[in-house]
């Protein structure tokens, strides 16, 4: 891959990472614009995250049949559009619906740009390039909760949509540039259902994509609404929540970077291993906190872990098929993002009943059993071609 490829497709993951994350630092300043209660802002990345695993499911196997440049090109226009339009909305449903619709555009942008990567790498480079581009991803939860803490307490929560919907835009003309316009390839030849089928038939696929549920999914999921747990653990400010989502973030890059090394001293094992850790370390948020840094310990091996075993299970699932790439693909985004949808309405659902305690166990005891997935049971190894 070419450098500007590259950097194209990190500025795509970027904004995906964004807008789960966006709302995180402002709950409390949007929630007294729209008059509700804080909890209640987490519906938005909850409907982003629901629309975009229903609609990955179409956007990955039409990738496969039509190409990757024009999907991705029509997915950030309409981001971009869409992200603009959430300031204006007159009450929180008219917010939630943009949301809704945004991760509809973001279900178009994720499957084609991670098929390209795999498209324009040589097959013993995928797994290295996927790291790089998921950076842009994992940099997202860094800046992104930092900047919008900080907009929100000075130029108010609208500016951090506005500024989404610029980068969408420079996105797409990155995009533009750098990619040509390739033919569909071999999954061109096989009709919608059938290329879901082959897919779904694919020796591992299902056990993969259940890890892109219950473990990928529920941590990224914790991630779109750790400054809102940090909240409720400590007295806060939006700036201050903010600046904790980003030192995660920092943690999740700092286990991204690490992942090639742990993988060559580790093997086959490091997946399982920093899986575990990471759901381990997100159980760590129900223990007592007094202070800021008692906090960003405790979140350290769910973080790491985290960023260290994402982009290794990415790799795997686009290894297992290059004929049905694409829609394996469409498959691990909707499932992933369905774990986004999760996390973020059982916040809203239990934060304003029962302590945040309950929603840290329960969100814990879900990535540990997905992260268990991960090891190697004999009869889960069993699969159909």
């Amino acid at each position: 891959m070419q450098t500007q490829q590259i950097a194209a497709l990190f500025a795509c993951l970027f904004l995906i990472g964004s807008a789960e994350v966006v709302a995180g630092p402002m709950m409390s300043a949007m929630s007294v614009d729209f008059g509700v209660r804080s909890s209640a802002i987490a519906y938005l990345p909850a409907a982003y995250g629901l629309s975009y695993g229903a609609v990955a499911l179409i956007a990955g196997p039409l990738s496969d049949r039509w190409g990757r440049k024009l999907p991705l090109q029509a997915g950030l226009l309409g981001f971009a559009l869409l992200n603009a339009s959430i300031p204006g909305a007159a009450h929180l449903p008219a917010a939630i619906v943009l949301s809704a619709l945004a991760g509809l555009c973001a279900a178009i942008i994720q499957p084609n740009a991670l098929s390209l990567v795999a498209d324009e790498s040589p097959p013993e480079q995928v797994g290295r390039r996927l790291g790089q581009v998921f950076i842009g991803l994992m940099l997202a939860f860094v800046l992104t909760p930092v900047l919008a803490g900080q907009l929100a307490d000075t130029l108010g929560w609208r500016s951090a949509y506005y500024a989404l919907a610029l980068l969408s835009v420079l996105a797409w003309l990155a995009v533009t540039r750098a990619f040509a316009r390739r033919p569909p390839g071999a999954g061109a030849r096989t009709d919608f259902l059938s290329t879901h089928r082959q897919a779904w038939r694919t020796i591992d696929v299902r056990r993969r994509l259940s890890v892109s549920y219950l473990w990928l999914g529920w941590l990224a999921g914790f991630g779109a609404v750790v400054a809102e747990v940090a909240a409720r653990k400590l007295p806060l400010s939006p700036t201050d929540t903010g600046l904790i989502a980003g030192f995660f973030g920092l943690a999740v890059i700092a286990g991204n970077l690490a992942g090639a090394r742990l993988h060559r001293a580790l093997g086959q094992a490091a997946l399982p291993v920093m899986a575990i850790v990471a759901a381990l370390g997100l159980l760590g948020f129900m223990l007592p906190v007094e202070s800021m840094a008692q906090l960003l310990l405790l979140g350290l091996p769910w973080a790491f872990g985290y960023g260290c075993a994402g982009p290794l299970h990415h790799a795997r699932l686009s290894a297992l098929s290059e004929r049905y790439r694409g829609t394996i693909n469409s498959y691990h985004a909707s499932l992933l993002n369905l774990g986004i949808f999760s996390v973020s309405f059982l916040l809203g659902a239990v934060v304003p009943h029962f302590p945040v305690t309950l929603f840290c166990a329960l969100v814990g005891a879900v990535t540990l059993v997905g992260a268990c997935l991960l090891l190697p049971w004999p009869r889960l190894s069993i699969t159909t071609r």
